[in-house]
């Protein structure tokens, strides 16, 4: 019995994609040519890349769709809150949902967070990037004379050579 593998094809002519069924060499051969057909991918990030931003950066990192996140520690929002006004004019503010990443880490957690005993806040958090660099010239007239944009496509080039 010979085994197959299904797989999703989409039909310009078509409006919905259909399934065909192929040997599994075949599949095979062609999740390797998608995979070749991909290109490197460098994130910069820094201080501020909040949230979801954070969320995004972290599964493409944990399903191993980049080479390397560059820049600094990001802001490590992983919280979402509402706040519901009260009678006295105040307001309690609930956490509804929180953003994991793909491995299940805390967004806010990691990095070693820890609450603030002074403020209340949690600080710390954040993702760590693979490639260290300073952040503290903001955005650039000229993009090509940024560092961290330079140590990205270092990243990338270095990529490249294996």
């Amino acid at each position: 019995i010979p085994v197959m593998n299904a797989q999703v094809v989409s039909d310009t002519s078509s409006s919905s994609p259909s399934l065909r069924f192929l040997p599994i060499s075949e599949s095979d051969t062609i999740q390797q040519r998608q995979r070749q057909a991909q290109k490197k991918i460098v994130i910069l990030v820094n201080e501020g890349t909040a949230s979801s931003a954070e969320f995004f950066a972290s599964a493409l990192r944990d399903n191993g769709r980049i080479v390397a996140l560059v820049g600094a520690k990001t802001y490590g929002k992983g919280l979402i809150q509402h706040t519901f006004p009260m009678p006295d004019g105040g307001g309690l503010r609930l956490t509804v949902a929180e953003y994991l990443t793909p491995t299940l880490k805390h967004v806010t957690k990691v990095g070693n967070a820890r609450y603030d005993r002074d403020t209340g806040e949690l600080v710390g958090g954040g993702i760590r990037p693979d490639v260290y660099c300073p952040s503290n010239q903001g955005i650039p007239k000229n993009i090509g004379s940024d560092i961290c944009v330079g140590m990205a496509l270092d990243v990338l080039d270095d990529a490249g050579e294996t």
